[in-house]
């Protein structure tokens, strides 16, 4: 046996490392479907402007992506990204939504759409503040 460290990995090996735990995972969850999905919202010249996207598992929809470009906030995209997502996880049968944010970012958003704040990582990468959000349907 040796052991490596790389600080630039393959994707290819993340991916075989990931396949190891999740193979093992699906032995102990009565689930074994993960989906993606993208909802995205798209200008005239056909330019994704904003979107929201992430993975569900079983129960949880997890949000790993809310944007909206610069020049297209406070125009209430964001809105209707969080209604889409919510609906397209009441289709798919979660119960519950996912969704982290950094301090700078949507703190103060989420909760005006009924997420509760569950977790906040403080120093995080190294002053900052990342916030955990959970929504129950």
């Amino acid at each position: 046996m040796k052991f490596e460290e790389s600080l630039a990995p393959k994707k290819e090996d993340i991916k075989e490392l990931r396949d190891i735990l999740v193979k093992y995972n699906q032995q102990h969850f009565e689930t074994k479907e993960q989906k993606e999905f993208l909802l995205s919202i798209k200008n005239d010249d056909n330019q994704l402007v904003a979107g929201i996207s992430g993975e569900i598992f079983g129960n949880w929809m997890e949000v790993d992506y809310l944007a909206v470009e610069e020049n297209y906030r406070s125009h209430g995209y964001g809105k209707q990204l969080l209604q889409q997502v919510e609906s397209l996880a009441l289709k798919e049968k979660c119960r519950y939504i996912f969704i982290s944010t950094f301090g700078f970012q949507g703190k103060d958003y989420y909760p005006k759409f009924g997420y509760q704040e569950v977790l906040v990582l403080e120093n995080y990468p190294l002053t900052g503040t990342e916030h955990f959000f959970i929504k129950e349907l």
